[in-house]
């Protein structure tokens, strides 16, 4: 017998699914390391450099596993733009941060989304958003990704500042805002590079937003 299955002690019989959860987890673990590699390539030689065989190298994969979980170079994108894109999630339970005073809720929700859009890694979402406005297919189904996305934490969003006075519209609003500076932000630390100064930016941003949320 192979080490995928597993024995019932009382018959000796193979567990239904023993077999299955191995390869299934094994199959995850190989498209992780795929989504990775490509990432890693893009952050440090930019998507021009990033080709199928080069991901399978550096992901330590056969080509052929590579083409079992991506068909093409454009799928691999699209895995890599929505791990990006999650990393936004806040992992953490609404209710309990919508509990803590205005100022605090706001800045978490900023130093959050700072972690993700300052980092390296957005440098590479960027990239591959810059390519991808050239192709249709792909920038049609990257779009309406990050409709669904926007939409679910515009909901977060809503939910999280309940409590204030303004309507749903405004406050999706101040969520735009928000977003659309901090990735002005991130633009110019990209430009001016990694020295740039943005932490006053950034306090300016949160005293802006209490006081929008505040009104």
């Amino acid at each position: 017998m192979t080490e995928d299955v597993e024995h019932s002690p009382a018959t000796d019989a193979v567990v239904p699914g023993a077999r299955r959860a191995p390869r299934q987890a094994r199959s995850l673990d190989t498209r992780e390391k795929l989504v990775t590699a490509a990432l890693e390539l893009i952050r440090t030689e930019g998507y021009a450099a990033l080709s199928t065989p080069l991901v399978a190298r550096r992901a330590g994969v056969s080509r052929g596993a590579l083409q079992y979980h991506f068909a093409s170079r454009d799928d691999l994108f699209v895995a890599v733009r929505s791990r990006l894109a999650l990393r936004l999630d806040w992992g953490f339970p609404v209710a309990e941060l919508a509990a803590r005073p205005l100022a605090e809720r706001v800045a978490w929700v900023v130093d959050h989304y700072w972690s993700v859009l300052g980092s390296d890694d957005y440098v590479a979402a960027m990239e591959i958003r810059l390519y991808e406005r050239f192709n249709g297919a792909l920038h049609a189904q990257l779009c309406q990704e990050m409709r669904e996305l926007a939409e679910t934490r515009h909901r977060e969003w809503v939910r999280l500042f309940a409590d204030v006075s303004l309507d749903t519209d405004t406050l999706v609003g101040v969520r735009t805002y928000m977003m659309d500076a901090l990735r002005g932000i991130a633009l110019r630390r990209i430009e001016m590079g990694p020295e740039e100064r943005v932490l006053p930016a950034l306090a300016l941003l949160k005293t802006s937003l209490v006081g929008l949320l505040a009104e």
